[in-house]
């Protein structure tokens, strides 16, 4: 669960609070523990209708009191609204969500299984919409030739645009957008929320993603459903399939390395990057939509039958991935059609050698699952908790990353750019001190972005204790190049030196049952898997 540092707080294009209930779980066909879930993922629904419109559905989640509730988005245009059933989109999710079939034990065979009246309010320069309320929203769009009226009018009226956050109002302002301003109606409780459909003028998606970094936090998780004529990706982030001869699944647990290998292979592309998990026809997605099982849910029959009609409107299903922290949103994506066959959401490992239960070679992997960012090195801690030794520049925050099963995921912690801070103008009167009552250890805890946050000192890993991060005496260290799991694969890593264990191109090497690279690692390491997927390396903007 994710909470708005401050009531009133604006995110644009994704609510800057989540909170998503774990109490459902879907399989189709396949063990649940083999099914890649990112439970706190920003979840976005696009239907291109080929007539110059084009539909975003948003799951927006809130954990506060109703009054406190408020979620602007730049529009093209003013929009038409609707709602959709809650639990429609997670539905979606689980139906589509990538399946994992790991390699088989001690030679068993495995076998796959498969709008309203416009009220124009001339106060200030800035013009105001109230729509009609939609579901529990109370809905206006509002727009300006003055950047700096816009922004004193969304502060006047409860939405927190603070000075670190104009610059990206001004590009909104100045490309000729206007804004969707939520609040919840009177008679609407937090429990009413659901998600929203935003349809525009245009046939282009986007994700006005830049301000949406005021509450992410690191190695965020984005979910894109796209449905058209045809396959789509980004146009103007790189385009990704996951490198399935990577990927490492433990046939004993099914804990694998897929979302570790997602960031990092964004990583070593500039840090923005989108993974097609699912490319196939509206038939094909429908099916999977009606075979997967679900329970627990109130709204399952109304939310299946809504994205099986949703689907069926267009020929084409596309679902896209990313994983991004806040310094990295710093582009907004576009999507656009895309040449390319049908990609499945199955990854079926079971032609690999079987695994032995030889502890010799089949000892869990330290770090398998525990992904720092590019500001830091996962370590093993006397407390047996995995942390993060965070470079100089970076901190620890506690977050809740993803886990293959079903629903699963795991408290930990990542490193964030301690710079990039879009509530740092924020006064003490207007937010708590979020370190208040927050114990570092022997470590310093540094407010950034309204969450608190641990510096530690050489030797000390932070860890996630209870929700909130803390520094322990730390182990050993591990560069990222132990996200390839190089004593089950002997692929790549790091030496002692924290350099790359493979030749000059950047080919992995084969490293016997225990790599050298499972040992300390001295530093971040420059990790050449862009010359593995033959992809230029672009400069990471911070």
């Amino acid at each position: 669960m994710r909470s708005a540092p401050a009531a009133g707080l604006a995110a644009a294009a994704l609510a800057a609070a989540l909170a998503f209930p774990a109490t459902a779980a879907a399989c189709g066909g396949f063990f649940c523990q083999q099914v890649a879930v990112d439970q706190n993922a920003e979840r976005i629904l696009f239907e291109v209708h080929g007539d110059g419109t084009v539909t975003a559905v948003i799951e927006i989640g809130y954990s506060g009191t109703p009054d406190g509730f408020s979620w602007v988005i730049p529009v093209s245009d003013t929009p038409t609204l609707d709602v959709v059933p809650g639990s429609a989109l997670r539905l979606v999710d689980l139906a589509t969500a990538p399946r994992i079939i790991p390699p088989p034990i001690d030679g068993e065979e495995l076998a796959p299984t498969a709008g309203g009246d416009d009220d124009a309010d001339d106060g200030g320069g800035v013009d105001v919409e109230d729509l009609p309320q939609v579901g529990p929203y109370d809905p206006t769009v509002v727009s300006s030739e003055d950047p700096d009226a816009l922004v004193a009018w969304l502060n006047d009226n409860g939405y927190l645009i603070t000075a670190e956050m104009e610059p990206y109002v001004d590009g909104y302002v100045a490309a000729g957008m206007k804004f969707l301003a939520m609040k919840l109606a009177p008679d609407a409780g937090v429990s009413d929320i659901q998600p929203i459909s935003v349809t525009w003028p245009g046939d282009e998606p986007m994700i006005p993603l830049k301000l949406t970094g005021v509450a992410a936090e690191p190695e965020m998780g984005f979910i894109v459903y796209i449905l058209g004529d045809q396959r789509y990706g980004s146009s103007n982030y790189p385009t990704l399939e996951i490198d399935e001869e990577l990927l490492q699944a433990d046939p004993r647990n099914g804990w694998n390395n897929y979302f570790g290998l997602i960031s990092w292979q964004s990583d070593e592309v500039g840090g923005r990057a989108f993974f097609t998990e699912y490319a196939d026809d509206a038939e094909s997605t429908q099916n999977l939509v009606w075979s997967t099982w679900y329970y627990g849910w109130d709204d399952v029959e109304e939310s299946q039958a809504w994205a099986v009609d949703a689907i069926g409107r267009h020929p084409y299903f596309t679902r896209l991935y990313a994983r991004m922290s806040n310094w990295e949103m710093t582009q907004d994506p576009l999507f656009a059609p895309v040449e390319g066959g049908d990609v499945s959401n199955i990854h079926d490992l079971s032609d690999r050698p079987p695994v032995s239960f030889d502890a010799a070679v089949t000892a869990e992997v330290p770090c398998a699952m525990t992904y720092c960012g590019p500001g830091g090195r996962c370590a093993t801690t006397d407390e047996g908790f995995e942390g993060c030794v965070c470079d100089d520049g970076f901190v620890a925050r506690a977050i809740v990353a993803p886990v293959v099963g079903g629903l699963g995921s795991m408290d930990t912690v990542a490193c964030q750019d301690e710079d990039f801070d879009l509530l740092a103008s924020v006064s003490a009167e207007d937010m708590p001190d979020p370190c208040a009552g927050v114990s570092c250890g022997d470590g310093s805890c540094l407010a950034v972005g309204g969450f608190p946050h641990c510096a530690c000192p050489d030797g000390q890993a932070a860890v996630n204790w209870g929700g909130l991060p803390t520094c322990v005496e730390a182990r050993e260290t591990y560069g990222p190049g132990q996200i390839l799991w190089p004593e089950w694969s002997g692929k790549g890593g790091e030496d002692d030196s924290g350099d790359r264990l493979g030749d000059d191109t950047g080919e992995p090497v084969a490293c016997g049952t225990r790599c050298d690279a499972s040992g300390p690692a001295s530093g971040p390491g420059a990790l050449a898997l862009a010359a593995l997927l033959g992809l230029a390396v672009t400069r990471r903007r911070a």
